[in-house]
C-alpha cells in the first residue's frame, strides 16, 4: 500500500506501456514488506528534462530512463558514475547526497544474461545491429574482452561514433547496415546482438536474406521485448531479453538499495507474472 511516506521509483521512456519493469519492482517490494513504489510515465523527448525535475522536486529516490532518453539524459543530471560516462549513456538514476547521479547497467546486464546461458563473452565473433544507447553499452562492455566487435547501422556517422568512442582492447569496426553486411555477418559470426526495435527475424526477412546462410552455431540476442520475434529457422541459440532485463533491475535495485538483490525473487516476480519461464 502506498502511504504518505513511501519511497518511489519510476521509468521515464516512449513507450513504456509494455515494461515489465513495475511488475519486477513492485511484486518485490511487496514480498520484502518494503515501503516502496515503482511508476512508469510515458515522457517524450521535449519533456525529460522537466520529468527529471519532477523527480528532483518530488524527492523520489531514483528512476530507470529508457528509449528514447539515455544519452540526451547526461547533460541534465549533476553527475555520472565513471562507467556512465566512458560509455556515453545513462539507463539508472539514483538521489545522493551530490544530486541526481547516472549510472549505466545495460552493458553488465547483458553480459550477465549471456553468461547465465553459457555464452562466455571473450574472444568471440559479435555483430551489433543499431547505434543507440543500448549499443554503447553494449560495446563498450564487449571492447573490455578480447571480442572481435561489428557494428551494424543505418546511419554510418552513429556507428563510427559508437565504435570511436570504445576504449578496450577488442577489435571494433563498423559497417552500414544493410542486406549485404549483414548476410556476412549472420554467416560468420558467434553472436548477434540486436538493439534496434525491429525483431532480427523481421530485418532478415525485411532484406530477403536466405535462412539457409544463418549459421547454427551461432547466437542471436534481440533486446527489445515489446513485440515477440519469430525464431530464426535452423536451430539457432536465441537469448530471452527478459533475462537481460531481470539483471538490469537487479543491478538497479543494488544502486538505490545499496544492498544486494534478491535476483531469484526478482525473476520468479516477472516468471510468476507471466506464466512460464523464458528459458
Amino acid at each position: 500500500m502506498i502511504k504518505g511516506d513511501t519511497k518511489v521509483y519510476s521509468l521515464y521512456g516512449s513507450p513504456v506501456a509494455h515494461s515489465f519493469s513495475p511488475v519486477i519492482f513492485n511484486t518485490t517490494f511487496e514480498k520484502l514488506s518494503l515501503n516502496r513504489a515503482y511508476l512508469p510515465f510515458e515522457v517524450s523527448r521535449e519533456n525529460l528534462k522537466q520529468a527529471v525535475e519532477a523527480a528532483r522536486t518530488l524527492g523520489f529516490d531514483g528512476f530507470n530512463v529508457t528509449m528514447p532518453h539515455k544519452t540526451a539524459i547526461l547533460e541534465i543530471l549533476d553527475r555520472l558514475d565513471k562507467n556512465a560516462e566512458e560509455i556515453g549513456a545513462v539507463n539508472t538514476v539514483a538521489k545522493t547526497k551530490s544530486g541526481l547521479v547516472g549510472y549505466n547497467t545495460d552493458g553488465e546486464g547483458a553480459i550477465r544474461a549471456l553468461r547465465s546461458y553459457g555464452f562466455q563473452p571473450n574472444n568471440k565473433r559479435i555483430i551489433v545491429l543499431g547505434a543507440g544507447g543500448a549499443a554503447q553499452a553494449l560495446v563498450h562492455c564487449l571492447s573490455s574482452e578480447n571480442n572481435t566487435v561489428r557494428i551494424l547501422n543505418r546511419t554510418l556517422d552513429k556507428a563510427r561514433q559508437v565504435a570511436d568512442n570504445t576504449t578496450g582492447p577488442g577489435r571494433v569496426s563498423y559497417e552500414e547496415l544493410a542486406k549485404s553486411s549483414l548476410e556476412k555477418g549472420m554467416e560468420d559470426s558467434d553472436l548477434l546482438v540486436n538493439t534496434t526495435p525491429i525483431p532480427t527475424s523481421t530485418l532478415v526477412s525485411q532484406l530477403k536474406i536466405p535462412f539457409n546462410n544463418v549459421k547454427d552455431t551461432g547466437w542471436i540476442f534481440d533486446l527489445a521485448y515489446d513485440q515477440p520475434p519469430k525464431p530464426i529457422p535452423l536451430g539457432r541459440g536465441t537469448i530471452s531479453p527478459l533475462e537481460m532485463l531481470v539483471h538490469q533491475a537487479a543491478l538497479s535495485y543494488q544502486i538505490w538499495l545499496n544492498q544486494r538483490a534478491p535476483f531469484d525473487l526478482m525473476r520468479s516476480s516477472l516468471v510468476d507474472y507471466l506464466g512460464k519461464d523464458w528459458r
